[in-house]
């Protein structure tokens, strides 16, 4: 386009030579009217004014003013949906829509070639987050992004940054439209309008609404005892136009389990249950899958876990702190023996340095030779049985450490034998005030609660008339009066409270019990009448002081079944070696994928709990995620806890994966962008730019153009050959 004239003369001058030109060519044409043919005299004239025409436009010197983007002045941003909804494979048995776009920026097409030479091109991926793009060998690497899809944050945080460094030239979008956290889209494009920044956009999906068979379980999790049947839940969706035959698997680790076939109808859902068992206790992850079916849109969602947690039916561990060997521990180990609920241990002073040991691992052993001096020891049992005779050989360190185990993990503790011989620091804890002394008593039969300890004593076995029943003359060491809170559980049947056969109480988060009988072994011993009733005193008296443990560790996460894609606190309580919240723990935790790939996360304390550390993971695959948490406290060694979470296809950013073309068109039409299908882009050679990018001004005159002397010397030789054909010069 010409902007201005530099003429080589003035204007009247070359005015005049021009009309005197044209004035001689006219007058040549009419001098050869009668000599030559009127067909060869208009080639001779076109020639001549040609000519004219080229050398008038050397003198008058047109200039032209070109713009062009400042190079390497702004940027331009391709920014790749890389969100879960990319993998929908339109058409059925079609490319994904990640595989689609991928092949789009491998072929490189020329708009974007026109982009790099304008400004500088730089290539992001998108989801909830926005991350930048790795290629290799020419090829996009587009990993399915985790989190939802915040179309609208993303560009936002393109503008925010063009504010902050380079302008910003021109966004393309490559995506399916599907948008569904954070800020609406279209407000954000409205600024992208108001700064005149254009985004166009290549949209990547199909119209058709897609045809799909889904499986989901609508049970978070269970939880069922080992070798016992259990079902399974689930629904099976199908969206295709006519009814499907399907076969359901039920596997765990790849091992098929059970298989079942249904008939679903056409755009319908049908619940069906799948019925199993496990011989294997622990956290189990079944895999319910549907066989592929042929233009199946999305085989993602043909696969859905549950989590299972098998149990072993409840083992309550009590720990036996003995002063010498005894008919007493005989019998409590023999019951323990015939009761799979009940596992003791115990140590037992022989000597002066000399102790029995019982039940323990080799790591305990090793822990602690003579009795506890560490809370920590403690931590793996429920309920302590301590005989007055072994309370003078424990260290006042030890004595802290029983005392933190009652108060703060929650553990039962159970004295029997002569009070008086406690420390200070243990009387605190028993239920009835010292001193105390041994008593005789002539046969009687005790009385229990039937509202306390023993209230889940259903059959009345503790009170019949055979009943816990003491021979004449039975030794009974008893204590003081009772303290405020506490009630008593087994009384003499002449006695007032100020002498129960058995008292206790709440004593912190835990419970404390003092029992004045020794002789309860005696119960065993008869009939199998009275068996029953040694079993049932002491299986009801352990459970009621070990049920209000607390554990060490408490894993939030465990058999939670996650979205995919979405976040999740994997958060663990810990308790310190004094089983108080641990503030000053050093917590990490190392999650296995399904596929075996690890990650370790440093995990933060909750600003609104003591002892609670917490740190996100957002699942990426679907299937069991494995955590093993570590945990580095002061003064102690290395702590391990594991649990496992499933993740599964769920989640708003699994529900609706249809194209949403509208919202790309209305992006590129509000902003000032144009759109694109596919492979309308591979041939694009542009896209708009933004206005307001730095341009670059260039003046050239036209006639400094090759193209204007090669027609001026064409025209010239051609009239030249003319003449002389005709004999003229």
């Amino acid at each position: 386009m010409i902007s201005h004239w530099e003429p080589a003369m003035p204007w009247w001058l070359i005015a005049l030579w021009l009309l005197a030109m044209i004035a001689i060519t006219a007058w040549s044409y009419r001098q050869f009217s009668d000599k030559i043919g009127r067909s060869y005299r208009l080639f001779m004239l076109v020639c001549g004014l040609v000519a004219l025409l080229a050398a008038a436009l050397l003198l008058m010197q047109p200039m032209r003013v070109l713009r062009t983007p400042e190079a390497g002045s702004f940027r331009c941003v391709v920014l790749a949906d890389q969100s879960l909804s990319m993998e929908t494979r339109d058409g059925g048995a079609g490319q994904a829509r990640s595989d689609a776009l991928g092949e789009v920026l491998a072929a490189r097409p020329p708009a974007l070639d026109t982009l790099t030479s304008q400004g500088r091109l730089e290539y992001y991926g998108f989801a909830e987050d926005t991350h930048a793009m790795a290629f290799a060998d020419g090829q996009p690497l587009l990993e399915t992004l985790p989190g939802r899809t915040a179309l609208g944050n993303t560009l936002q945080q393109l503008l925010s940054d063009a504010e902050k460094g380079l302008a910003l030239g021109a966004v393309v979008l490559l995506s399916d439209g599907r948008s569904n956290s954070g800020e609406p889209p279209m407000e954000v494009v409205k600024r992208y309008r108001a700064r005149g920044i254009p985004i166009s956009c290549v949209g990547f999906g199909s119209a058709r609404a897609p045809w799909d068979l889904s499986i989901s379980t609508r049970q978070d999790g269970l939880r069922v005892q080992r070798d016992q049947s259990f079902a399974v839940n689930a629904t099976v969706t199908n969206h295709f136009p006519e009814a499907k035959t399907v076969v359901i698997t039920a596997a765990d680790r790849g091992m098929v389990l059970a298989e079942k076939t249904i008939v679903v109808p056409a755009n319908a859902s049908v619940d069906t249950a799948l019925t199993l068992s496990a011989a294997n206790p622990g956290f189990h992850t079944y895999a319910l899958r549907l066989q592929p079916t042929s233009g199946d849109s999305r085989p993602d969602n043909d696969l859905d876990f549950i989590g299972v947690d098998v149990q072993e039916p409840p083992t309550l561990r009590v720990l036996y702190l003995g002063g010498g060997l005894d008919w007493e521990w005989r019998f409590l180990r023999l019951l323990a023996e015939n009761n799979e609920l009940l596992h003791f241990s115990a140590i037992i002073q022989m000597g002066p340095g000399y102790f029995y040991h019982s039940g323990l691992n080799d790591e305990q052993r090793k822990e602690t030779p003579a009795f506890p001096d560490k809370a920590a020891f403690y931590r793996d049992f429920h309920a302590v049985i301590l005989d007055a005779r072994a309370a003078a050989a424990i260290s006042a360190e030890g004595v802290t450490a029983l005392e933190s185990f009652v108060a703060n993990k929650g553990g039962g503790l159970l004295l029997r034998g002569p009070l008086d011989l406690l420390p200070p620091a243990l009387a605190a804890i028993i239920p009835q005030h010292l001193p105390g002394g041994r008593v005789v008593v002539p046969a009687l039969r005790l009385e229990p609660n039937p509202d306390f300890v023993f209230n889940r004593d259903f059959a009345g076995i503790l009170r019949t008339g055979r009943g816990l029943w003491l021979p004449h003359n039975t030794p009974l060491w008893v204590a003081g009066d009772l303290k405020r809170a506490a009630r008593v559980a087994l009384a003499l049947p002449y006695a007032t409270q100020s002498m129960p056969a058995l008292a206790a109480q709440g004593y912190g988060a835990g419970r404390a019990a003092t029992m004045a009988v020794e002789s309860t072994w005696r119960w065993h011993l008869g009939d199998n009448s009275r068996d029953e009733l040694h079993q049932v005193f002491w299986t009801h008296l352990l459970t009621w002081l070990g049920e209000v443990g607390k554990p060490q560790f408490r894993m939030h996460c465990r058999g939670v079944k996650a979205p995919l894609g979405d976040e999740l606190a994997i958060d663990v309580s810990v308790l310190g070696a004094d089983f108080l919240p641990a503030p000053d723990a050093q917590v990490s935790a190392r999650v296995t994928a399904p596929d075996g790939s690890e990650r370790q996360i440093p995990m933060e304390p909750a600003p609104d709990e003591v002892g609670r550390y917490t740190a996100l993971y957002i699942p990426t695959q679907p299937g069991e995620h494995q955590v093993l948490y570590e945990v580095r406290l002061p003064e102690q060694p290395l702590l391990e806890s594991g649990t496992s979470f499933v993740a599964r296809q769920s989640g708003v950013e699994a529900e609706d994966t249809a194209f949403n073309e509208a919202l790309l068109r209305d992006i590129a039409r509000v902003s000032g962008g144009e759109y694109f299908a596919p492979e309308e882009f591979r041939r694009a050679r542009r896209v708009p730019l933004s206005s307001s990018v730095p341009m670059q001004t260039t003046t050239r005159p036209m006639t400094s153009s090759w193209l204007l002397f090669a027609v001026l010397t064409g025209a010239l030789l051609l009239l030249w050959w003319s003449r002389r054909r005709i004999g003229l010069k």
